[in-house]
């Protein structure tokens, strides 16, 4: 008898892996260049005036450079986050050899770090005298309406009730289907975090220097740190949602029979949830309610 050939301990990659492979990466090429292509497209000046009209701003000579420049980058950044947070944790997992299921989550939190950094980012345009600034005081209220706020706080104490939830429904020991106590430890603590760090970092958005006392620039900035703190809240809600709806789609596998019975309705919708509120709080026009401060400068009509 001939020697027997080596085989390797890998199995062989079939034809059928191949084209699947080829068609995903096909999938992947398509999804992130429409996304970039209409990320990078000229700004179109009809979508300036709705988003001016939306938000009660007069577009003048002197705001319109800065909500321009706002509006696009704002748009590049937050497309770039959300394909990071969908891209990034799956290259991390094959390089790390680990399971490549990447949680949805890291989409909207790639979309919330879009968002802060184009209004972190944004050069605001300073007087070319004297330097001086507004000091009409901001209440992060002006910027975002209560009930958002309210919203942000109520999902940030849902977290942490699903995770004590889940360490007080039995599970049958045997499936090991039982959660891990880390995470159940992790949305106990991280809800409530997750609910008191959006406030916070809204707060602070709302707080950051404002170096002109122009009107027309006072309200395009305050326009452009409503839409900020909005897409923060849209995301962050989102973000809380998909959490949520993760700890809530283990309940099925507990030892409850109701719980079997009703828990999938929420993975059903938490995660149709999470987009929705993501493209419409997040992008939803405000007109900030603050006073702006009376001057002697050039105006916007009435």
């Amino acid at each position: 008898m001939g020697k027997r050939a080596r085989t390797s301990s890998t199995a062989p990659l079939t034809t059928n892996d191949g084209v699947g492979l080829l068609i995903a990466l096909v999938a992947v090429i398509l999804i992130a260049g429409t996304a970039l292509i209409r990320a990078y497209a000229e700004l179109d000046e009809d979508f300036l005036q709705q988003w001016a009209r939306a938000h009660t701003l007069w577009v003048t000579p002197e705001n319109r450079p800065m909500v321009r420049w706002y509006l696009r980058n704002a748009r590049v950044l937050r497309t770039w986050g959300a394909l990071a947070g969908f891209f990034l944790p799956m290259l991390a997992a094959a390089a790390f050899d680990a399971p490549d299921s990447a949680p949805p989550v890291w989409v909207f939190v790639g979309y919330l770090l879009g968002a802060l950094y184009a209004e972190v980012s944004l050069v605001r345009p300073f007087p070319t005298g004297r330097r001086a600034a507004t000091l009409v005081p901001r209440a992060l209220g002006d910027y975002l309406p209560r009930e958002l706020r309210i919203t942000q706080r109520c999902l940030g104490v849902a977290i942490a009730v699903a995770s004590l939830a889940l360490v007080v429904v039995p599970f049958d020991p045997a499936s090991g289907l039982a959660p891990e106590p880390g995470l159940l430890l992790l949305g106990l603590v991280g809800g409530p975090a997750l609910a008191i760090g959006l406030e916070r970092l809204q707060g602070w958005l709302v707080r950051r220097p404002q170096p002109f006392t122009d009107r027309t620039l006072i309200a395009a900035d305050d326009a452009i740190r409503a839409q900020s703190v909005h897409s923060v809240s849209g995301s962050g809600i989102a973000v809380a949602l998909v959490w949520l709806t993760t700890l809530a789609l283990q309940l099925p596998t507990s030892d409850v029979q109701f719980l079997r019975w009703t828990m999938w309705v929420v993975g059903l919708f938490g995660f149709g949830a999470a987009l929705f509120a993501c493209q419409y709080y997040g992008h939803r026009a405000w007109r900030v309610r603050r006073h702006l401060p009376v001057t002697t400068e050039r105006t916007a009509p009435t």
